[in-house]
């Protein structure tokens, strides 16, 4: 795939070769953009943790009516964690669980019974399905690079999808985000490295 991103190359060897950079290129943002979403994760998990914990219980994991996919993730997080083996605690299940259950809170299913009364109280936006869908976006990206997929040439360049991580990071945590700016080196890898592709799809 990467290969045929090329726009322009004089024959096979050169496709190959500017094909390379491209991976090379990928590998790079991805290694840049990873602090970034590790920073959102903790900040998204923690905050959503803290709310529950005072709107329900410290317990709130093993109280809360979820529905059957957050059940299962809940127990799988438990299970794990007595294989290691070591001491089942709220905390730890909490750093267990993946990204992908609390984004899950924010869908439609729990609108009324989490939403409504709690999370809206963590975040600036307050329209449910836009913040949800842009949690998607970012549980995409993060998959993509968990997974060493393509993040080059997608909808969002590479800048964009950053930039639009950082808008819904400071929406949760204005410190956090202000703490990530300071220490990633996305924006220099974008600028170091584009004029290596600079005939190619957009980054």
């Amino acid at each position: 795939m990467y290969m045929k991103a090329v726009v322009y190359a004089k024959d096979l060897t050169d496709r190959t070769r500017k094909g390379l950079r491209r991976y090379e290129y990928n590998t790079s943002l991805s290694e840049a953009l990873y602090p970034v979403i590790q920073g959102f994760e903790v900040a998204l998990r923690n905050a959503v943790h803290n709310r529950l914990a005072v709107d329900y219980s410290v317990e709130w994991l093993d109280t809360f009516d979820f529905r059957a996919s957050e059940k299962d993730a809940v127990e799988q997080a438990k299970q794990q964690i007595q294989e290691k083996p070591q001491t089942l605690t709220t905390d730890r299940v909490v750093a267990e669980l993946n990204f992908g259950f609390w984004v899950r809170l924010f869908s439609a299913e729990y609108a009324e019974t989490l939403w409504g009364p709690s999370l809206s109280k963590i975040v600036s936006v307050k329209d449910r399905r836009a913040l949800y869908n842009r949690l998607i976006e970012i549980k995409t990206l993060r998959n993509r690079i968990a997974h060493h997929n393509r993040i080059l040439g997608r909808t969002h360049s590479v800048q964009q999808s950053y930039e639009r991580l950082l808008e819904v990071l400071d929406w949760f945590s204005p410190l956090v985000c202000s703490w990530v700016m300071q220490t990633n080196s996305v924006m220099e890898r974008i600028n170091q490295r584009r004029p290596l592709v600079a005939n190619d799809q957009r980054v």
